[in-house]
């Protein structure tokens, strides 16, 4: 087995941070891969460095516009890039075959707070635009 830079083997990487890394990497931006997942830019940042400490490798280069891949990024990225993909498609899948539509979510709160925070956090988590009754 050749020798490899990246040693994931010390304990179980967190689906969403690998999902979150295959963004950036494939968006070369925490800004348009934060767009493309329905993320803040922050969030993005965030979770890119939690990866980082569990990985102890510096995983982007940051650049005024965008960042570059380091070759233990590229690495990561030929390793878990298949297995995320095909989990997507499969979740592709039962979504598009679902004959019943999902059961309703009522959310309640401040009308403010709904209308400007919580709607627009949920609406790209759906297939369908998300309809709104504030009372």
């Amino acid at each position: 087995m050749p020798h490899s830079e990246l040693d994931t083997s010390t304990a179980p990487l967190d689906i969403s941070l690998l999902r979150t890394f295959l963004a950036v990497h494939r968006a070369g931006s925490f800004t348009a891969a934060a767009r493309l997942l329905g993320l803040s830019q922050p969030t993005v940042t965030t979770q890119m460095r939690s990866l980082e400490e569990q990985l102890g490798r510096e995983l982007f280069e940051r650049q005024p516009r965008g960042v570059v891949p380091t070759s233990v990024a590229d690495e990561l990225a030929a390793e878990v890039a298949a297995p995320l993909d095909a989990l997507a498609a499969v979740a592709d899948r039962r979504g598009a075959g679902a004959d019943q539509p999902p059961d309703p979510v009522h959310l309640a709160g401040p009308a403010e707070l709904l209308c400007t925070r919580v709607l627009p956090a949920l609406a790209p988590l759906t297939a369908q635009p998300v309809q709104q009754l504030v009372g």
